[in-house]
C-alpha cells in the first residue's frame, strides 16, 4: 500500500511539473495540489503509526519523526529530480 501511494504521489507531481502550457498546468494544479496534500499526510500518518507500532520508551518518538520524514523526504527529491530532468532537456 505504501508503495501505490508513494507511487501516486510521484505521478501527480509529475503531471504538474510536466504541463506543456499555463493553461494546462492551472487546470491540473486545482485538482493534484488537494490530492498531493491529502497523500502526503496520509502516508505520514500511516508510517508514523507503522513504524512507531512495535517501539516503546522514547524510540516512539523518533519511529514518529522517521515515519513523517519519509515522505517529506519523497516531496523534495520528487520536486527536485523533475526540475532538475526537465531543465537539463530544456537546453
Amino acid at each position: 500500500m505504501a508503495i501505490g501511494i508513494d507511487l501516486g504521489f510521484v505521478a501527480l507531481e509529475g503531471a504538474q511539473l510536466t504541463s506543456t502550457s499555463e493553461k494546462l498546468r492551472r487546470e491540473v494544479i486545482k485538482y493534484t495540489k488537494p490530492a498531493i496534500i491529502g497523500t502526503l499526510t496520509g502516508s505520514a500518518v500511516m508510517n508514523a503509526f507503522a513504524f512507531s507500532a512495535q517501539t516503546s520508551g522514547w524510540m516512539t518518538g523518533a519511529a514518529i519523526v522517521l515515519g513523517l520524514a519519509i515522505p517529506a523526504l519523497i516531496y523534495a527529491l520528487t520536486r527536485i529530480g523533475g526540475a532538475m530532468y526537465i531543465d537539463s532537456h530544456n537546453k
